[in-house]
């Protein structure tokens, strides 16, 4: 009991510094807010203090600070726009260069293919050829022993044999 004691007294005590730490945030934000406070108030107390040519001037200062500052964003916008630029243009050097790669390889299938497709095609056409060739020299061995049979008939009946088959 006496040290789940102490761990309730060590969280209360883990609150209070969280709480003060908050306390403390805030109290420097309200500081810094009075300062810069402070030092708006003062610089408008010198303005007024001022004769108008100094203002002048200091519009002037301020002016050519203005002035100066635009140049260097037009600059920067002008480097930007030219790294952009630069970005694109590889960009499309390399999208080129991936098209003309792919467009490549699918024209050497494409190639392959055809070439396959020539040699099945001979290929075919020779089988055909030899079918063709078998075709005929079946229909003359079967028009040579229709041949042969006849005229193994015609011996038998003129020299006197009989057939006994069956």
């Amino acid at each position: 009991m006496h040290k789940h004691g102490k761990r309730l007294h060590m969280g209360s005590q883990n609150q209070q510094s969280l709480t003060s730490l908050n306390s403390k945030n805030a109290n420097q934000e309200t500081e810094k807010q009075q300062d810069q406070y402070e030092i708006v108030q003062q610089s408008f107390e010198n303005s007024m203090q001022m004769n108008v040519k100094d203002h002048i001037d200091k519009l002037f200062n301020i002016l050519n600070k203005i002035k100066d500052d635009l140049k260097v964003s037009r600059d920067d916008m002008n480097v930007i726009r030219e790294e952009l630029h630069k970005m694109k243009s590889n960009q499309y050097r390399e999208e080129d260069q991936i098209t003309k790669t792919l467009l490549s390889d699918i024209n050497k299938h494409n190639n392959e293919l055809n070439k396959q497709k020539i040699d099945t095609q001979t290929v075919y056409g020779s089988l055909n050829m030899q079918i063709s060739s078998l075709y005929c020299d079946k229909d003359f061995l079967n028009g040579n022993t229709t041949k042969v049979e006849l005229d193994t008939n015609m011996v038998e009946t003129h020299v006197g044999f009989r057939r006994v088959y069956d």
